[in-house]
């Protein structure tokens, strides 16, 4: 057992290194011409230029085949644009979604981008004016609910703000102005009103949210300058500085006596305590 013990304890014998010179060669590429270099830089241009093609070209693919698929379950749906299309525009509309689909799985599959443009441009011409009445319908209550309050806010203050003193410096022009414009608009927006009532959501709208809007924004730019006038500044008189007590003029004080007084001052008898 001692004997085993003595022959693990030995020391590992050190492994030698040798070193070697090893060979090898190295190689660079050859310089190129001024020619050589346009040349692939415009090989490089010319190749961008196709993958950029190529991906405008799957774009307006996809962009063209996703507005098929959309509107073709939109144009059927009453809660979507069904309400807003005549029978008669439906069924065209229908019609040449379902001819522009077959068109994408056959002789449209390898079109130019331009093909895909110009399908796309065809379908919204039946499609956008349905999209637009939605639009209109969706938006015109609150746009001329906005309208509505805007006149009623300025009627309010001429009413109540003419015999008032903070705006007594608004001139009489100033306030038919007001006055002028308020009763406008308001004949204006019952008369559009009126028009668009009797109008089926099928029809393209007499008045659009645009023009709501452009007639709240003319009041408000004609009355809003006049109601926020500012009064005009009173020049205060410069107050007389007081003139220091040094430089007032005091009176002289009296002092002769009277004759009463030297009488009495004679007869005041004498203090012999």
């Amino acid at each position: 057992g001692e004997e085993a013990k003595k022959e693990d304890a030995k020391p590992e014998k050190k492994k030698k290194v040798v070193k070697t010179n090893l060979e090898y060669k190295e190689i660079r590429s050859l310089e190129w011409t001024e020619s050589e270099l346009v040349a692939y830089n415009e090989k490089e241009v010319s190749m961008s230029n196709i993958d950029r093609i190529v991906k405008e070209t799957s774009d307006m693919r996809n962009e063209l085949e996703s507005y098929v698929y959309s509107m073709r379950d939109k144009i059927i749906s009453d809660r979507d644009l069904a309400s807003y299309g005549t029978d008669e525009e439906k069924s065209e509309f229908t019609s040449i979604l379902e001819t522009t689909e077959n068109w994408l799985y056959e002789d449209g599959f390898d079109a130019k981008k331009s093909a895909f443009v110009e399908k796309l441009t065809e379908l919204k011409k039946y499609g956008d004016p349905i999209e637009k009445r939605k639009y209109e319908a969706a938006g015109r209550p609150s746009a001329m609910n906005t309208l509505q309050r805007t006149i009623e806010k300025f009627q309010s203050w001429v009413n109540t703000s003419t015999a008032e003193t903070d705006y007594a410096h608004i001139t009489e022009e100033e306030w038919t102005k007001c006055r002028e414009i308020c009763d406008s608009t308001s004949t204006w927006m019952y008369e559009a009103m009126d028009k668009q009532g009797s109008l089926t959501p099928c029809d393209n709208p007499m008045v659009t949210i645009a023009d709501i809007n452009a007639k709240t924004n003319e009041i408000s730019k004609t009355i809003n300058p006049i109601m926020h006038k500012p009064k005009p500044k009173v020049e205060e008189k410069p107050k007389e500085e007081e003139k220091p007590a040094e430089e007032k003029e005091t009176e002289p004080m009296d002092t002769e006596e009277t004759p009463a007084a030297e009488e009495a001052k004679e007869t005041e008898p004498m203090d012999t305590n």
